[in-house]
């Protein structure tokens, strides 16, 4: 398992910052595509759907929805900003307890167990940017699993830290399949189904609304379906939290703490008190 890169925590941040920007030039040029067809419907005289109090009602009814899927995602999102911070409290607790046997048993060798704690933290973060697969990472943590049981005996009988070592690791696992339920559950699909067919039929009428003058209607048009197309973007990229991978994903939670508790527990693997030599992200 490769170290943490140096820079980890600032390239993500730059990832972020460019696939924001890709994601609204993406919406951008959907405007310009519904402008475009617009400015041809006017030009060939196809303006047929009259501004009434209905038209105004699907607007309404298209926002509705898209607020109820914002305040659904958007709760499950603040809930999944906690689990990277949660995640690296446990390994790096796990590492300071197994590190701490040796003052239990000084004829205790733990360093191959760090270094297996180390390896399940690497892992982890490697498992949530999707470098492996939820299969690969279970396979570590059990073989991790199993050197930590191997640590708890170096206790020689203190029941109640042996206890602590496989508590930390059953909260592991709580919280990584937790962050599997996350990332492989769609937030209400069918309401997702409506929204988008609602944004479509909205935008449909945009350009074959009558107005009087093109540059009002090109307005109008283009305020509206980006509102609507830009939230609907957000709200889906929102549903997924864990979106490292994916290369359309805006809007993810911080790993940066878990990124500082990688590099915590790579020194008490390396045991010295400096920091190690962290590989390029090539």
């Amino acid at each position: 398992m490769s170290t943490l890169p140096q820079g980890f925590v600032a390239n993500r941040h730059r990832i972020a910052r460019r696939r924001r920007i890709q994601m609204l030039a993406r919406v951008l040029l959907m405007i310009l595509a519904l402008a475009g067809a617009k400015v041809l419907v006017h030009a060939l005289g196809w303006e047929t759907i009259q501004v009434t109090p209905l038209f105004t009602s699907v607007v309404a009814s298209t926002v509705f929805l898209l607020g109820f899927l914002l305040n659904g995602v958007l709760s499950d999102f603040k809930e999944s900003e906690k689990l990277p911070a949660e995640i690296a409290t446990s390994l790096e607790v796990l590492g300071l307890e197994i590190q701490a046997i040796s003052a239990h048993n000084p004829a205790a060798a733990v360093q191959g167990h760090l270094v297996a704690v180390a390896d399940l933290a690497e892992g982890m973060v490697a498992w949530l940017l999707t470098r492996i697969t939820t299969e690969q990472f279970m396979q570590l943590f059990h073989r991790v699993y199993g050197s930590v049981v191997q640590a708890s005996v170096l206790l020689k009988g203190n029941a109640t830290l042996q206890a602590r070592l496989v508590a930390e690791m059953a909260n592991i696992l709580r919280l990584a399949n937790r962050v599997e339920t996350i990332r492989e559950t769609s937030f209400v699909p069918l309401v997702y189904w409506l929204a988008n067919l609602g944004t479509g039929l909205l935008c449909f009428g945009l350009v074959f609304m009558a107005v009087r003058t093109l540059p009002e209607a090109l307005f109008f048009l283009a305020v509206i379906a980006f509102l609507l197309i830009f939230l609907i973007r957000l709200v889906v990229d929102l549903d997924n939290p864990f979106g490292f991978g994916d290369p359309h994903s805006a809007e993810d939670v911080s790993l940066d703490a878990l990124a500082a508790a990688v590099r915590r527990i790579e020194v008490m693997r390396d045991g010295s008190g400096a920091a190690p030599p962290f590989e390029s992200m090539g």
